[in-house]
């Protein structure tokens, strides 16, 4: 479940798919993205930077939340990203997008009241650089909230997909807990020292539940095959056999995840919050 492809390349590759299924996102997402904008308590006014933010999916929130004398800059690494975060929020004129590199941000010190990243933090190779980074620009008694992936155990949406691809010769290598790999920072203390050795205070670490419903396993292993990166690069080169026998084999392992009507994968994951004192 590994992939180890420029991060940019893999990004832009995907970046339509995640363009096209913004709703079906927002509605996954939508109970710990809740969580998320709920601990961020934005308010109007605010300077807001959010890293990692693919198409602009929670631009238009952002935009509220501030109100008219607010800023928001919804910022990504990938150019394809930014460029359907730009046409999707150009109605907002209190909203920028712009490309920044996460372990090096070309913003100034103290330049955002807030600073979000909804899983993101955990495809960085050196995840203590981007809170360094966010550190400096944040104001004094600036927030912090990213989300990442709880353990994989705890993430069987994408986990039984990715056992699939392995079993069936599409990935290689061991699971995806290494440095910029999609469970990085499932470990919820790892997370905190991250934080805290960062230099934040007030630094609080919680769970958040997303169910990944659909009407058919077929369905589900489409959109895990289009929308997580790494694994869109591997099902890229896959034959129509592999496939296949993937389809096969999750759907033969999905029978606890059946609701009579469809199926609800679970998933898991963590919210960290923290201040700059």
């Amino acid at each position: 479940m590994s992939g180890q492809d420029d991060p940019e390349t893999i990004w832009n590759d995907v970046a339509a798919a995640w363009d096209e299924s913004v709703d079906y996102v927002n509605g996954i997402a939508a109970p710990a993205t809740d969580a998320l904008v709920d601990s961020l308590a934005v308010t109007a006014g605010d300077r807001l930077l959010e890293l990692a933010g693919g198409p602009g999916t929670l631009g238009e929130r952002w935009a509220n939340l501030v109100g008219p004398g607010g800023k928001v800059l919804v910022s990504d690494g990938s150019p394809a990203m930014v460029d359907a975060a730009a046409r999707r929020l150009s109605p907002f004129p209190n909203v920028r997008t712009a490309r920044l590199d996460l372990t090096n941000l070309d913003r100034p010190d103290s330049s955002a009241d807030v600073v979000v990243c909804r899983f993101g933090l955990m495809f960085v190779e050196e995840p203590a650089r981007v809170l360094t980074e966010v550190h400096r620009v944040l104001a004094p008694g600036g927030r912090l909230g990213t989300m990442t992936w709880a353990g994989i155990e705890l993430n069987p949406w994408v986990a039984t997909v990715g056992m699939a691809a392995m079993a069936n010769g599409i990935l290689t290598g061991g699971p995806p807990v290494g440095p910029g790999e999609l469970f990085s920072l499932s470990d919820p203390d790892r997370l905190a020292a991250l934080a805290g050795d960062g230099g934040f205070g007030d630094v609080s670490v919680t769970e958040a539940d997303l169910v990944f419903g659909a009407p058919d396993v077929d369905t589900h292993v489409r959109m895990v095959e289009r929308l997580a990166a790494p694994l869109a690069v591997a099902f890229a080169s896959a034959t129509p056999d592999q496939v296949a026998a993937v389809h096969s084999f999750v759907s033969e392992n999905s029978a606890p995840f059946s609701t009579g009507n469809g199926y609800e994968f679970p998933g898991k994951a963590l919210l960290l919050t923290a201040r700059k004192p």
